[in-house]
Parts: C-alpha cells; sequence; structure tokens
C-alpha cells in the first residue's frame, strides 16, 4: 500500500474544512472527454513539481473497480472552470491504461513509481438507494433535531435573499423543517454496526441545505458534510460507490454522474469514519464561460 493510502486510512476522522485546492492529499477529478480520460488540476498556484507531469502514476477508481493509470502527456486546457466569466487555464493530463476494469472514471490518487496493486484488497461496490419508509421512521427525528441544533449554533448558513430586512431565525421548531432523504445506501464502517450513508436535503425559512451524514444503528455521527447546489446535479442525477481501499472497513463515498448533465459534470469523495463523515473532493465542469470560447 503506498504512504497516500496508509496516511488517507490513518488520518483523523473528525470533520474537517473542505479543501480549498484540487490535489489535496493527492485525489483528483477524472473525465472521459472526447474518448479520452483526463486528470485535472485546478490549483491555480504553480508547483515546484507538477503533479500531472508525463510518467506519473495514478490508481483510477471508477464505479467498478481500480487500476494503474500512466500520464502520456499533458496540456493546458480551457473550460473546466471559470472566473469572472472568463474561462481559466488548467493543467490537465491524458492518461493510459487498463479502462474495462475501472468503468466510468471518477477520481485519481497519485502513487509513487514502486506502487503495486498485488495482492490488494481493495473493494469496490456500487451502491443502490434503499430509502424507504422505514429510513423516516429511524433517521428523520434525528435529522431534523440537528438541523434545528444547527440554526440554533449558526452553522445553518441562511441565503442573503432569505426573508430580507428580518434577522434570521436564532431557532426553529423540528415540526417547522422540511426535510427529504433522496439517497441512502448501508455502508461498512470498521467498529459500528448498521451504518448507513445518506444525503438529505432541509428547508427552513426559505433557505435549503444539502448535507451527506452518517448513521449507525439510528444514531447520527458527527456533523453535516454540506454538498451545495451551485453547479451541482441533484441528488438523483448522481451515481454512488464505495472504495474501501485496504478492505477493512475504512473507505471513501465516491459519486458521480454517469451523463454530463447541462451544467457540467461532477465528482465526489468523502471519508467515511467512526467520527462522521469529512469531505475529500468536490468538483464540477463549470460551464458558465462556455459560450464565449
Amino acid at each position: 500500500m503506498s504512504l497516500l493510502l496508509a496516511a488517507l486510512l490513518l488520518s483523523p476522522a473528525a470533520p474537517l474544512p473542505a479543501q480549498e485546492a484540487y490535489g489535496a492529499k493527492g485525489i483528483y477529478p477524472v473525465y472521459e472527454t472526447s474518448g479520452q480520460w483526463v486528470i485535472f488540476d485546478k490549483d491555480p498556484r504553480p508547483a515546484q513539481e507538477p503533479p500531472l507531469g508525463t510518467g506519473a502514476r495514478f490508481l483510477v477508481v471508477g464505479s467498478s473497480g481500480s487500476e494503474l493509470f500512466t500520464v502520456a502527456r499533458t496540456s493546458a486546457t480551457y473550460g473546466g472552470a471559470c472566473r469572472r466569466n472568463k474561462p481559466l487555464k488548467l493543467r490537465a493530463a491524458l492518461l493510459r491504461g487498463p479502462r474495462s476494469a475501472v468503468g466510468t472514471p471518477i477520481i485519481g490518487i497519485k502513487v509513487k513509481a514502486g506502487f503495486s496493486l498485488k495482492g490488494s484488497q481493495a473493494r469496490v461496490a456500487a451502491l443502490r438507494g434503499e430509502v424507504d419508509e422505514g429510513t423516516y421512521s429511524r433517521l428523520g427525528s434525528a435529522v431534523k433535531a440537528a438541523v434545528a441544533a444547527d440554526v440554533r449554533s449558526g452553522a445553518f448558513r441562511f441565503a442573503l435573499d432569505d426573508n430580507p430586512g428580518a434577522a434570521p431565525p436564532q431557532d426553529v421548531r423540528p415540526d417547522d423543517i422540511q426535510m427529504k432523504i433522496d439517497f441512502g445506501a448501508r455502508v461498512r464502517i470498521r467498529g459500528l454496526e448498521d451504518t448507513f450513508a445518506l444525503i438529505e436535503g432541509s428547508q427552513v425559512s426559505a433557505t435549503f441545505r444539502r448535507c451527506l451524514r452518517l448513521a449507525s444503528a439510528g444514531v447520527l455521527l458527527g456533523d453535516c458534510v454540506e454538498m451545495p447546489h451551485a453547479l451541482m446535479a441533484e441528488t438523483a442525477l448522481l451515481r454512488f460507490v464505495e472504495y474501501d481501499p485496504s478492505g477493512d472497513g475504512r473507505p471513501l463515498l465516491l459519486a458521480y454522474t454517469p451523463e454530463a448533465p447541462l451544467w457540467g459534470a461532477e465528482r465526489w469523495a468523502f471519508a467515511l469514519r467512526a467520527a462522521g463523515p469529512r469531505p475529500v473532493l468536490a468538483d464540477a465542469m463549470d460551464p458558465r464561460c462556455r459560450e464565449g470560447f
């Protein structure tokens, strides 16, 4: 196992702030573009050692498996991100490797030259939605209570145009919260029983928030990990994969759009741990400035 994967598996489980730059922990989004598999580095800061140099190796994880790929060539590209309605120049790399076992590519994890999949215990499993009336019975009250607690603490951020001229609510009754669980599936986490990952959308006043949450035996673990809707697809358009690098119950939850919606394809990654979920990657191909090409 690479040092990167070991560090990822042993990292603290407490929720952390979302990354400010792509390539955190060497994890990048991978997309299929015009029949090619392309890995993007959207960090605008210059790098002393370009992470996507020719010959660099990446473990690409997809909808059905993982395989090692090599950067065949790199180039500058436009169209994946915008700033002030102008396309940003990004670093991108064309990947070469065995695609058939991977399925739809989701993320690329940079690995060292000596990394090998020989003897790997990694597990990749597509997740099917398991939300029913019983899900609401087990978790509905807990989710609403957590949302109400976030309103009181200020963690629930109200939209600027929510009730203009009035102060945002300082408290809310659970009965006044509109909540829907859009996706949920059982996952395997070491040391826990009956673990369930879910994506819920809650509305307070005129503000809507979407969260990834983790529960064990009906108890929520950790805090909400926000999944903003700006440039992001509705949950129903996402597909979900559980990727456990060592097969020992310390997985990543991956989400992707199998087909690019009009506003751009997406890639998400979250670490699921006993203390709760934490964000690893959130990426969307930004189409807002394409008309300016």
